[in-house]
């Protein structure tokens, strides 16, 4: 299988998932990002954290008024465990407001589509990582959901190329740390595990939820809350985690720090 080459649209008529040639285009994914997607990692047989996608879309899907209309992720499982059992996959899966219409909608069923690639581990370490000048996140309704309008993250991922960064970090209209690019973003110093609060503008991501009751099993203190990047010049190590896994970064700006692996932490991906 090579990068996006597999794509299915869920049949509301058949109830099941077929190949994507027959889907309406354009749509109201297209024309406004009127939706969510999750991004999910299968591995050989079963979805990885699956209940907490399925609790992370249904929360968003109520919060853009979309009826769950035929959203079952077991069904979609299942799907992907009959024809790609042994494989492990990277998986996309769209949920969008059906019909046309334009800013108003016209209806508020729901539209999935299904983008399946090879699974790609994120990188152990990245060497060198900044914090961004130019873009800044917002608070919003939905914005601890991951929308189909992201157009933050794509101009934060032009300035790190620009930049010849491999990780960039985000903050939000007042300065504040948020997350990293495509990642959320934690950090260490002595027992205490820090993660900007959903206040500050990040994904409640589902990596970022696994971490923080994990570190809490294991009898570290987890803070949330509002930091500004000196807030990071006291830290011992620093990473960003998303589905795929985490990142230590080696050194922000002329900062660095410890790229040791937390055994506790690495386990949780492998």
């Amino acid at each position: 299988m090579s990068d996006s080459d597999t794509v299915f649209v869920f049949s509301d008529h058949s109830g099941t998932w077929i190949p994507t040639g027959l889907f309406p285009i354009p749509n109201r994914a297209m024309n406004f990002g009127d939706g969510i997607f999750e991004t999910m990692v299968f591995d050989q047989n079963q979805i990885r954290f699956s209940e907490f996608h399925h609790d992370r879309a249904l929360r968003a899907l109520e919060a853009l008024g979309i009826k769950p209309t035929h959203f079952d992720l077991d069904l979609l499982q299942d799907f992907l465990a009959t024809r790609f059992s042994g494989n492990k996959l990277r998986v996309r899966w769209n949920l969008f407001r059906s019909g046309s219409g334009k800013y108003t909608p016209i209806e508020n069923s729901l539209s999935q589509t299904l983008h399946l690639e090879p699974f790609h581990a994120a990188p152990r370490v990245k060497p060198i990582a900044g914090i961004s000048d130019s873009i800044r996140l917002s608070l919003t309704p939905w914005s601890s959901f991951k929308t189909l309008n992201a157009m933050p993250y794509i101009m934060a991922a032009q300035e790190r190329q620009k930049r010849g960064w491999d990780e960039i970090l985000l903050r939000d209209a007042q300065g504040r740390l948020s997350e990293a690019g495509a990642s959320n973003l934690f950090w260490q110093k002595g027992n205490e595990i820090f993660t900007p609060d959903l206040e500050c503008g990040c994904i409640g991501g589902v990596s970022r939820r696994v971490i923080m009751e994990e570190a809490a099993n294991c009898g570290l203190e987890v803070v949330e809350g509002s930091f500004y990047p000196a807030d990071l010049t006291q830290a011992e190590r620093v990473w960003v985690s998303n589905v795929t896994g985490v990142s230590y970064l080696d050194r922000i700006e002329s900062k660095q720090f410890s790229t040791e692996s937390l055994l506790w932490l690495d386990k949780l991906f492998d």
